[in-house]
């Protein structure tokens, strides 16, 4: 894998079978992305929540071939500006149902869907929403705010679970080979080997034992115990807590206190 970065939030990454460009949209480090097929000149673009234009304008130089336009979840900092890019450049709208925009191809996971002389698989990834999926196109997953490097998505949102997401580590990433690279929602990429060796949130998902705290903090005025910490993408961190009703959860260190 090659990569080369600009200075203008625009990351190129060349592999044998795909080359793509990953943007960062805005302040939160949100990542969109123009993927191409380099047998056919197929394009993709994931959770255009921003830049619109930028990404466009790429597609366009890549040929403008552009088949899908791919959301991971439906939250506005990755879905946006969908319409926006569809007026521009086209394109068939794949996502969870429930987005506040037109779904052409609605997917919750088992999807495949042909991607010039590839395929693009689809994979329910539950935790950070509800209905959150992830794009595999060969070694290559979009995986949303399922996961930021050595970290996560938060859990405390109304339909995200820490269940579930321990859930997902362990049935649809615990089996894939360790190069397989992971395209965060924001932040840098990651590989699979990278999360099970080094992400403590998955370490706990991995254990086949309840961890240990690490330590205590006041969350919503109680006392609660942490059963881990994870430095996030933005510079801060994240926690993982052990609730009085047996949950847990996964929240951004500026919710805690002590």
């Amino acid at each position: 894998m090659s990569e080369v970065c600009g200075s203008d939030g625009v990351e190129l990454t060349a592999t044998h079978g795909v080359t793509l460009q990953r943007f960062v949209l805005n302040s939160m480090l949100t990542n969109g992305f123009v993927v191409r097929d380099n047998d056919t000149g197929a394009l993709a673009i994931v959770d255009p929540g921003d830049r619109i234009d930028d990404l466009a304008r790429a597609a366009e130089e890549w040929g403008g071939d552009v088949r899908w336009i791919l959301v991971t979840h439906c939250h506005p900092d990755h879905c946006a500006g969908v319409g926006q890019i569809v007026a521009r450049v086209g394109g068939e709208v794949v996502g969870p149902p429930a987005g506040p925009y037109r779904v052409d191809r609605p997917v919750s996971g088992g999807e495949a869907l042909d991607f010039g002389a590839r395929s693009i698989l689809v994979s329910a990834t539950p935790g950070h929403t509800a209905d959150s999926v992830s794009y595999q196109i060969d070694e290559h997953i979009f995986v949303g705010d399922f996961l930021f490097r050595l970290c996560s998505g938060r859990t405390d949102g109304e339909d995200a679970s820490t269940t579930e997401l321990f859930d997902t580590v362990r049935e649809v990433f615990d089996d894939l080979p360790d190069d397989t690279i992971l395209w965060c929602g924001h932040g840098p990429p990651s590989t699979v080997g990278e999360e099970k060796a080094a992400n403590p949130f998955w370490r706990v998902a991995l254990s086949e034992t309840h961890p240990a705290p690490v330590g205590e903090v006041r969350y919503r005025g109680k006392p609660v115990p942490v059963l881990a910490w994870a430095e996030d993408y933005d510079g801060g961190r994240k926690a993982l807590l052990h609730l009085p009703d047996g949950s847990n959860v996964i929240v951004p260190g500026s919710q805690v206190a002590g």
